[in-house]
């Protein structure tokens, strides 16, 4: 730690860096435009006036046209929970902390803090990327400002790397990041508690677990130890937290990893084992919150609603303490029953997003879902008669994916009429347990360039370009600038979900024009519906 002086600064934890979407659309359609990768882009993206855009850029846009005033929306700038919980951990170890929760939004007031004050560290968050250029951008602003500073790196990037790749790899890609120190840990924070107490010896990191620095020439590796944090002793001080960042909407977790073991997701594997915190604890945060006057929550929960039990008790509480937050979450919808709805209800739930994969029970079970169809659809048609809007994801290509099985899915959204759903292509991770029976299914590639015995990930993309054009009875919703996140941050800022589905079906057919790769389309017509639809908005 630095001495006691105002003009110290142990550690700046910076959040997330936006890419330019048009740019990255630019570079995936020029790499191929058969590739499953620029299809995602096109998945995930409307093609407005000629140029593409995500959502949020095109709400921004017709917001604009219609009050006057560019309200400059973007998810990121909600409160980031792993910023926030870095501040608060490290702030009560007595360290000086600042944060940078949006690097955007936030580079003027980091650039001076980095050339005012006496930076011993920039600890930077990874949590959201799929590509390293974002940290390789905030590396060489902080070099440029603050040359001295050590730059530490860590989270959910750094830790995929290392589980997916073998150290060569590994050290080339650190290379192009150029950070001193990066932390090896599904967890971290305690590492990084050590890190800062031992900057000013470079020596001494060799004594500290989970780490890769750069000394002499070269990285250096130290043991592994696998941190496993008490959820309930380091709970978030929101109070440490400025009133104008977290006041409206707030993200929330109360539990750690998953117990479930989905094949094709890697998050159990990244997160350990399944961790609840106390209700007690969660307790004490919401009444912090609702002092401080959030209004909106997002429960981050993978599943929130596992084990039920804990889950009525959680619903319980909430509604006992009269909080009258208004609240998403992720929900296991094959592990509810009519009591546990209710409570969802009268505890201000207001949507939910739902991991339902696939409406094929075959590939539910290649999945390791442990879920049946028909409860799904009972689910789903509970949820709606208590109006609490669904999000439904559904995966396009997971091996086994057969014709049939994409006919299935289709006609289970068709038949349930989720208030939005989203077509993803299956994402081939090798350490997902998918990739022990590789051999089965005769699957090879990566990431969603891949094949198997049954399909391959261009004719994924086709299919899901199908199942795109044949939903009528459902709202299709990008992932990427919106997804489920979307309903809650607009609702903070004024909007209603009302509005939200109205937007999504005047755009339904830009979507489709994306998908096709037209830019030839004359907006100009829906781009007035799309504005009185805003006119009497307060921004």
């Amino acid at each position: 730690m630095t001495e006691n002086n105002n003009n110290n600064i142990d550690c700046i934890v910076v959040g997330h860096n936006e890419f330019d979407f048009g740019d990255f659309a630019t570079s995936q359609q020029k790499a191929s435009r058969h590739l499953a990768d620029y299809y995602q882009v096109k998945s995930n993206s409307y093609i407005f006036h000629g140029k593409r855009m995500t959502y949020m850029e095109l709400f921004n846009h017709v917001v604009t046209k219609a009050t006057g005033k560019n309200p400059n929306f973007n998810l990121f700038e909600m409160p980031s929970l792993g910023v926030c919980y870095l501040k608060s951990y490290l702030q009560k170890r007595d360290f000086k902390v600042e944060i940078i929760n949006f690097f955007n939004d936030e580079i003027e007031k980091f650039k001076e803090l980095l050339s005012s004050k006496q930076i011993s560290s920039v600890a930077i968050t990874t949590t959201l990327y799929s590509s390293y250029d974002p940290i390789v951008e905030i590396v060489k602003f902080v070099r440029k400002h603050s040359p001295n500073t050590k730059i530490i790196v860590g989270g959910p990037s750094i830790f995929n790397l290392v589980l997916e790749h073998d150290t060569e790899y590994q050290d080339t890609i650190f290379e192009l990041m150029g950070a001193d120190i990066c932390i090896i840990d599904s967890q971290g924070e305690n590492t990084l508690n050590q890190v800062l107490g031992q900057l000013g010896n470079v020596q001494n990191l060799s004594n500290i677990p989970n780490l890769s620095y750069y000394h002499n020439g070269k990285f250096h590796r130290t043991a592994r130890m696998p941190e496993n944090n008490d959820m309930d002793e380091n709970r978030v001080e929101w109070n440490y937290i400025t009133r104008d960042l977290i006041s409206q909407i707030v993200c929330l977790r109360t539990a750690r990893s998953c117990p479930f073991a989905c094949s094709f997701c890697n998050y159990p594997a990244l997160g350990g084992a399944h961790v609840l915190r106390t209700l007690e604890t969660v307790e004490y945060e919401l009444k912090t919150l609702h002092e401080i006057g959030t209004q909106v929550l997002i429960f981050i929960d993978d599943s929130f609603n596992i084990p039920i039990v804990r889950f009525k008790q959680l619903l319980r509480m909430m509604i006992r303490n009269q909080f009258n937050f208004q609240w998403i979450s992720f929900l296991r919808c094959s592990n509810v029953d009519e009591e546990t709805l209710n409570l969802m209800k009268q505890s201000g739930c207001i949507g939910v997003f739902l991991g339902i994969e696939s409406g094929d029970q075959t590939i539910l079970k290649n999945m390791n879902k442990k879920a049946k169809i028909d409860k799904y659809k009972w689910a789903i048609g509970e949820l709606t008669k208590r109006h609490i809007n669904t999000f439904v994801n559904v995966l396009c290509g997971f091996p086994g994916e057969t014709e049939q099985s994409v006919m299935n899915t289709l006609n289970f959204i068709e038949e349930s009429k989720p208030t939005f759903y989203n077509v993803s292509l299956f994402y081939y991770n090798h350490s997902a347990p998918v990739h022990k029976k590789a051999a089965e299914f005769a699957l090879t590639g990566v990431g969603r360039n891949w094949k198997h015995c049954t399909m391959d990930s261009k004719e994924a993309a086709d299919w899901s370009k199908y199942m795109f054009n044949n939903i009528k009875n459902s709202i299709p919703c990008v992932i990427y600038g919106f997804g489920y996140f979307g309903w809650a941050y607009l609702i903070s800022k004024g909007f209603s979900i009302e509005q939200a589905k109205t937007f999504g079906e005047l755009t339904r057919n830009l979507l489709l024009n994306s998908l096709d790769d037209d830019f030839s389309v004359d907006s100009s017509l829906l781009e007035q519906k799309l504005i009185n639809l805003f006119r009497h908005t307060q921004t």
